[in-house]
């Protein structure tokens, strides 16, 4: 390139912009890459490869996306009503018929309740969807009309993978169509043994399967029955011993990947091998994680017990699988698992705590064992006066767990002097994104636990949810809401908190002017505000949404928002 010519990022062909744009988020393509000049500008508006997140969306932005995107241009959605967006499936659909997404192939529902949901149903058969999911933590009471609607839905040729978890007692009716063209499908529920066949005979193409679990007699099941096509099963909370799961088994002979997260009835160390043998001769891959509740006094012989079946040329040579035996003294437990342990959420528990045991020569805990954990929760002093005393330089070069975005920590009795240091031993705090304070004793007499809580914030400056849960009853605790909020650093964006009433809801409103959202929580010896109080209270503010139950108050809170968009919205 000769050395007067200057390249510019302006002047690139239409094409290689439209490829830059497919590596950002829609977030920064409207809000920022949207505004750089005139040409960016016009190409955004015709930018048809929009993947539009909603979830965890702050209200303002919510309305910027709904006044700019064209229902056109739109790929992929995503409509959360959890609790960082109450309400808003509902106001999304007070602006917007999903038919005018005809480009639409990706949609995910999650928290959604059960009049959206129909509305939505209704409406998604004239569209050409690859991929559906539907996620509800209410229990829902479908009529026919419903089923019937997601029946259509499943007819469709277009509708490669679908994700179910809606608890409801009508999908055990449901009617699988024939013809069904789904390659994956996850259902996060428990279903019967003939459910379990009806979508396998249906769903010819189906090549990865997800259940929570399946219910099924005492009958045997019949030799003759073969489903090849699955290649990927995943049972998340089995509950059938491994005799019947033996017999489960061997419909699918042609898996190459099973996952099996279950109870103590699993844990038959010898009759595996036979299983994985005899049963699934393709299999390439076997991830599980049993547990077992027993109140007995295990030693290292007999945690050794446990593993040495594991220790055989099938598990160490031809598959080189690695398996870990784990007994926690207290509470009392045994764990039986693959490494890495592939559950996302995981209780941790110091080494003092426990008797571990391999089928390998030595574990190397700093490398990939739990990377697969999102979820961690751990006893914080526990954990911490363990780690101090240690002193292992090891530990503090790489933590033990790195890719953590949620972190819950028990708190028991006082902190020490000093935890910070410790704690990142454990965890990589950088990646923290959600923490949860359970406090079960009353911190107003404790600087060390507050001043503590205070330095774990500063490690932690990705922090966009903050949850505290004080399990003492309001009686006896000393502590004020005053105190609590003292604690919670002005960056949060997503707060939870136990409140008694209206009025300390109002001292958490003046207190943080720039929450997204709120969840308020009732302790158990306070009753809830009626609906009247609520929505007297909360029409003080300027355009919000707002859901109750029978314990909580989950609000969505707007503070940038147009003259044009300042209405009060209940849903």
């Amino acid at each position: 390139m000769p050395a007067n010519i200057i390249p510019y990022l302006d002047i690139l062909p239409v094409e290689l912009i439209y490829h830059i744009l497919n590596f950002l988020d829609t977030h920064t393509i409207l809000l920022s890459f949207r505004y750089v000049c005139k040409r960016f500008y016009v190409i955004t508006n015709v930018f048809n490869q929009y993947e539009l997140n909603l979830n965890s969306c702050r209200k303002s932005d919510f309305y910027r996306f709904c006044r700019i995107i064209n229902s056109l241009n739109i790929i992929s959605l995503i409509l959360s009503d959890d609790d960082k967006t109450p309400g808003q499936i509902g106001l999304f659909l007070s602006r917007f018929n999903l038919k005018q997404f005809n480009h639409l192939r990706s949609l995910i529902l999650l928290e959604i309740d059960n009049s959206n949901l129909n509305i939505i149903l209704r409406d998604l058969p004239y569209l050409s969807l690859t991929s559906l999911t539907i996620k509800s933590r209410a229990s829902f009471t479908w009529t026919q009309q419903t089923l019937a609607y997601l029946s259509k839905i499943l007819e469709q040729p277009s509708l490669k993978e679908l994700t179910l978890s809606v608890w409801c007692f009508e999908i055990y009716d449901f009617v699988w169509p024939n013809q069904c063209q789904i390659e994956y499908l996850h259902i996060s529920n428990r279903i019967t043994f003939e459910q379990y066949c009806i979508i396998l005979e249906q769903c010819l193409f189906l090549r990865t399967l997800i259940i929570k679990d399946v219910l099924w007699n005492d009958t045997d099941i019949p030799v003759s029955i073969f489903y090849r096509q699955l290649n990927s099963l995943t049972l998340e909370d089995n509950r059938m011993d491994v005799f019947k799961l033996e017999q489960f088994l061997s419909l699918t002979p042609s898996l190459t990947y099973l996952k099996v997260i279950g109870m103590a009835y699993l844990i038959d160390s010898y009759r595996w091998e036979k299983i994985l043998r005899i049963k699934l001769p393709n299999l390439n891959t076997f991830e599980f994680f049993f547990l077992s509740w027993k109140d007995v006094n295990y030693s290292f012989s007999d945690i050794e017990s446990l593993i040495k079946p594991f220790q055989t040329s099938f598990w160490l040579e031809n598959k080189q699988w690695n398996v870990n035996c784990d007994y926690v003294i207290n509470p009392t437990e045994v764990i039986l698992y693959s490494i890495p342990i592939c559950k996302t959420s995981f209780q941790y528990h110091n080494e003092s705590n426990k008797i571990s045991c391999s089928n390998f020569a030595k574990m190397n805990i700093n490398q990939t064992t739990m990377d697969n954990i999102r979820q961690l929760r751990l006893n914080l002093i526990k954990a911490i006066n363990h780690e101090k005393s240690l002193q292992t330089p090891q530990l503090s070069t790489c933590p033990l767990f790195r890719n953590a975005t949620e972190l819950t920590l028990d708190l028991d009795y006082k902190c020490p002097n000093t935890l910070l240091q410790p704690l990142s031993n454990i965890i990589d705090l950088s990646t923290i994104t959600q923490v949860v304070f359970n406090l079960n004793y009353d911190i107003d007499f404790d600087l060390h636990t507050r001043t503590n809580l205070i330095n774990i914030f500063k490690q932690t400056s990705n922090i966009q949810t903050f949850e505290i849960c004080n399990n003492l009853s309001p009686i006896n605790a000393c502590t004020t809401i005053g105190d609590i909020c003292s604690l919670i650093p002005s960056y949060i964006q997503h707060l939870k908190i136990t409140v008694k009433n209206v009025n300390e809801m109002k001292i958490v409103f003046d207190r943080f002017k720039y929450l997204s959202s709120i969840t308020f929580r009732f302790s158990f010896d306070a009753s809830i505000p009626s609906a009247k109080i609520i929505e007297s209270f909360l029409n003080i503010k300027n355009d919000l949404t707002y859901k109750k139950d029978d314990c909580s108050i989950r609000v969505w809170l707007n503070h940038f928002m147009d003259d044009q968009e300042m209405q009060f919205k209940i849903y």
